[in-house]
Parts: structure tokens; C-alpha cells; sequence
């Protein structure tokens, strides 16, 4: 599907894909990645017309990726707009509201919301803003195709992985539907041409977006799972998963106690349910690594028991924290050698259990802690924005470290693939 302004003459539609094409079809980057997708589809036509703020309207579907974009980012890109001017034009369609018309933003929302800032600080310069109008009548398919097909190409790698694994699957499945009746793998291989993230973590996420169901995506979202070891999940059958999460939901509902007189890091309470996911986790792995159906069965047994210790010993713990913490001033629990605590925490859990003894791959056990860790720093927005104050060497030193990384990881992963 192509867009094109109306224009005297003869039009030649878009071919694919070429940045140079997508530079001239259109000055806004939902246009250039919808007119070099779908020109083969039908061609779009548009009008540019200047339209009062107030009559623009934000749309529904545009939700999933509003929740990225907090009011700091909005005030940032008002404060551009100010100086530099609105660089690229909304993209609206028209709909009547009461028997009025209005037009419903297809591109441009942060955008938008920018404007509206400057003219609740008193800037009319943007009461009235030129608009491309989508001309002709688009089912709702199609247009959340255009609105996704902008989303996914100008944000980047996304700074919230659940969000950009729904906006991924939520746009394969569009693209299987009406006009474009594309095959998954089509939609797939569509998916990769409009959006910046990695091919093989598009393939990654939306895989697990379609596999993983119920209670342990909902835990993937909160962040208390990590994307690597929901994979290994899935390999279970339906009745052990619905176990596994249900383990990890009571795991997350144990009251840690914690706030703000606590001492750096984290608590007693903390430590120990941390180390109790990581040794479930670890045992779930050695179980899927059994070389029989008894020896399988017999290691996920294990696991479930160790949980269910491991967490009647947690929550009476947290009780008695909890308990500890109410009968005490907050300068007496800051007090408290955490982390003695801690380190006794994680010794007794070792030599208790003797989970690092077990057959899990080296790497299983620590690449999910380093994984989390960075996931979090990947996600964090007060990261971005403490960038700006670090020096150049700072960054570069980090960028080593990171590419120091990525080198091992890709010898080890091709020795891994090596093997026969």
C-alpha cells in the first residue's frame, strides 16, 4: 500500500524499499515505511490541510506505545519543536464526532502532545497545524497497520521489552489479515523490513508473544521472569507450566518488607527470595537436560519440592523480619549488618541444597542474572537521561565493555553450534 499526494500529471508509484525512495515519497517516516511496504497493495491518496490542535483527536490503538513516552520526554520534544519547528506533519484520517468533523492522529502522537504543551504554556503558534489528511476511506486493519508500521520503525529498539514484543506479534497478526492476507513467515519477514530491532530478536519475540500464555507472560511483563528463562518454560507440557508459574506468582506475593530506611541494595528478606528463584530456575533447567521420561520426571519433582520448602522457610522468615521491623525504630534497622545477612543467606541456601553442584550449563546459570541486570539498566529512562552528564571516555569505556561481551558471547555461542 502506497501513500501520494495529490498532484498534476502522471503518478509512479513507490518501489521497494530504498532509503533514497523512502527520503522522497513523503516527509514523515510513517508515510516512507508505509508507501515502500505496501505499494504493491493499493495506492493511498492524502491532502495537506491546516487544522485547528483542538480538532485532532489521539487514537486508541496508539495506547501500547503511549505508556513508553513520560511527560519529561514530552516537555524534550516541545522545547525542540520551539526552537527548530515541527519537522515532520501529523498524519490523520477524518471521522465525525457528534456531527462535527474531527481527525484522529495515524503519526504523530508524541508529537502532538508536544504541541499541546506549548499551548498550555501559552504558545499559540501551533493552535493550528498542517496536517497530511488520509484521503481515502482505510479499514481499521489498515490503519493500525500504518500507525504500528511508524511505531515500530522510528522507536528504535524499544526501552520496554514487553511493549515491543505486543506491538510485534499485535502487527504480524495484522498483516496476515485483510488486504495484505500475508503468511506468518511473510508478515514476519515485513515485520523485520519496518522495524529497527534485531531480526533475531523480533523472530524471539514474537514467538513468545504467541506461545506464552497466562500467569507466566504476566510475570515476564512485571519483569519478575527474564525473556531467556520463559523459553526454557515453554519446553514443559501445559500442566507443569501452570505449576511453574504458580510457584513463581507466590514467590512474587512474599511481602519483602522492604522501603526507604532499608541500607543500600537489597534486604535480608530480598536476598533470600532471590536466591530461591535463582536455585528453582536452576533446577527447572537440569530437569529439561534428563536423558529419560523417569529421570525428567524425577529431577521437575525435585524442583517443585525444593520450592515448596524453600518457600514455607522464606515466608516464615519475611514474617519475623516483618514483625522485627514494626517493634523497631527505623535507626535500629538501618543498623542491622545486612549484609552479613546476606552473604549467610546465600551460604546456607549452597550448602543446604547444593544447587551449583547439579548438571546445569555454566552458562544457563549466569546468563540470566547478567541478562537481568542489564534488561533493567536497558529499561531504566533515568539511565538514558544520566548519559548526558557522563564523559565521552565514560561512554566509550562502556561501549568496549559491552562490545567485550558481545565477543565472547559470539565465540561461545559458534563453538555451542559446532557441535554435532
Amino acid at each position: 500500500m502506497a501513500m501520494k499526494k495529490r498532484t498534476k500529471g502522471n503518478i509512479t508509484a513507490p518501489s521497494l524499499p530504498g532509503k533514497d525512495m523512502l527520503a522522497e515519497v513523503n516527509n514523515n517516516e510513517a508515510g516512507n515505511i508505509y508507501n515502500s511496504l505496501f505499494a504493491k497493495n493499493r495506492k493511498v491518496e492524502y491532502d495537506n490541510k491546516d487544522i485547528a490542535l483542538v480538532n485532532i483527536r489521539t487514537n486508541p490503538d496508539n495506547q501500547i506505545f503511549r505508556a513508553m513516552d513520560d511527560d519529561e520526554d514530552i516537555r524534550i520534544l516541545a522545547e525542540d519543536i520551539k526552537r527548530n519547528g515541527l519537522m515532520h506533519n501529523l498524519v490523520v484520517f477524518p471521522e465525525h464526532e457528534e456531527g462535527s468533523a474531527v481527525y484522529v492522529l495515524l503519526s504523530g502522537e508524541r508529537r502532538f502532545r508536544a504541541l499541546n504543551y506549548l499551548q498550555e504554556k501559552g504558545d499559540a503558534t501551533w493552535n493550528i497545524v498542517n496536517c497530511n489528511v488520509v484521503t481515502t476511506p482505510l479499514t481499521e486493519n489498515e490503519k493500525k497497520v500504518l500507525l504500528y508500521s511508524a511505531n515500530l520503525q522510528v522507536r528504535g529498539g524499544f526501552s520496554d521489552e514487553a511493549i515491543r514484543r505486543q506491538a510485534i506479534a499485535e502487527f504480524i497478526t495484522c498483516l496476515q489479515r485483510e488486504p495484505y492476507n500475508m503468511s506468518r513467515e511473510e508478515a514476519l519477514n515485513a515485520t523485520k523490513i519496518v522495524s529497527t530491532v534485531n531480526p533475531r530478536t523480533i523472530e524471539r519475540d514474537a514467538r513468545i508473544e504467541e506461545k506464552l500464555k497466562g500467569k507466566l507472560k504476566t510475570l515476564l511483563n512485571d519483569k519478575f521472569l527474564t525473556r531467556s528463562e520463559c523459553e526454557t518454560y515453554l519446553r514443559f507440557e501445559a500442566d507443569k507450566q501452570d505449576e511453574i508459574a504458580n510457584r513463581f506468582e507466590k514467590l512474587q506475593a512474599v511481602d519483602c518488607h522492604s522501603d526507604d530506611t532499608e541500607s543500600a541494595g537489597k534486604n535480608y528478606v530480598e536476598v533470600l527470595r532471590d536466591t530461591l528463584h535463582d536455585a528453582f530456575r536452576e533446577l527447572l533447567y537440569d530437569a529439561q537436560r534428563q536423558g529419560t521420561t523417569k529421570e525428567y520426571e524425577a529431577a521437575y519433582e525435585k524442583a517443585i519440592g525444593y520450592f515448596d520448602d524453600g518457600l514455607a522457610d522464606l515466608s516464615a522468615k519475611a514474617d519475623e523480619y516483618g514483625r522485627v521491623k514494626a517493634s523497631s525504630k527505623p535507626e535500629e534497622i538501618s543498623a542491622i549488618n545486612y549484609e552479613g545477612k546476606k552473604e549467610a543467606a546465600k551460604d546456607r541456601v549452597r550448602k543446604e541444597h547444593e544447587v551449583t553442584e547439579t548438571k546445569s550449563s555454566v552458562i544457563q546459570k549466569n546468563v540470566p542474572q547478567m541478562v537481568k541486570k542489564l534488561n533493567k539498566t536497558y529499561s531504566s529512562k533515568a539511565f538514558v537521561k544520566a548519559l548526558k552528564g557522563v564523559s565521552k571516555e565514560s561512554r566509550d569505556a562502556d561501549v568496549a565493555a559491552l562490545n567485550e561481551i558481545i565477543e565472547i558471547s559470539t565465540k561461545l555461542k559458534n563453538i555451542i553450534e559446532a557441535i554435532e
